[in-house]
């Protein structure tokens, strides 16, 4: 799961929001460093990653993509992830994609300060540059797998991956569909708000 989709499962409160947007950016022991709320947002993110991590359906598409591109798959299936939500958003959501972000980023804005270590610099520019609602369009995955190769000591060019949107697209949805629900009854039972 990429930062739509941890979004998506988040409850709507800003902490909740804020912990699981910030899940990927803290390492360790969160007791002391946060709120309640936040904390117990980051270890949603936390539990969520790890249901992933376990369900046959991911392991289906990791699969998929592991025959060209090999350990990176669970990388790259990620940000597939956040592609097939963002297409399929009304089958998953009750308000549009673009509503759902504009009530998010306002939830989120006043916490800017508080978000912790790269993510206090990173969330401006994914708001500005419009790098979640890009997530729905190929193109926009291609761009977003090239940055994430350039992190790589190795850059194993990750955006090679993205023609298995075209290619690979109904096996994808096929198993993104029968992942979805159970992973949005998993988010909701770990906490107590709707």
């Amino acid at each position: 799961m990429n930062h739509l989709a941890h979004l998506f499962l988040a409850g709507r409160s800003s902490e909740s929001l804020l912990g699981n947007l910030s899940g990927d950016f803290v390492k360790g022991s969160v007791d002391g460093k946060f709120s309640e709320g936040v904390r117990a947002g980051i270890m949603e993110h936390r539990r969520i990653d790890a249901f992933t991590d376990t369900h046959p359906n991911v392991a289906a598409i990791r699969r998929i993509i592991a025959v060209e591109h090999g350990h990176y798959s669970r990388v790259i299936a990620d940000m597939f992830f956040d592609h097939l939500l963002a297409t399929e958003w009304t089958t998953y959501a009750k308000e549009p994609l673009p509503v759902f972000l504009r009530l998010t980023y306002a939830a989120l804005d006043p916490l800017i300060e508080s978000m912790p270590g790269r993510l206090r610099y990173l969330y401006p520019i994914m708001r500005d540059e419009g790098w979640l609602p890009s997530y729905a369009s190929i193109d926009g995955i291609w761009i977003a797998l090239f940055n994430m190769s350039r992190r790589f000591s190795r850059q194993p060019r990750l955006e090679l991956a993205t023609p298995l949107l075209i290619h690979a697209r109904e096996e994808l949805l096929h198993h993104f569909g029968r992942f979805m629900p159970d992973v949005i009854r998993f988010a909701k039972a770990l906490r107590s708000d709707p």
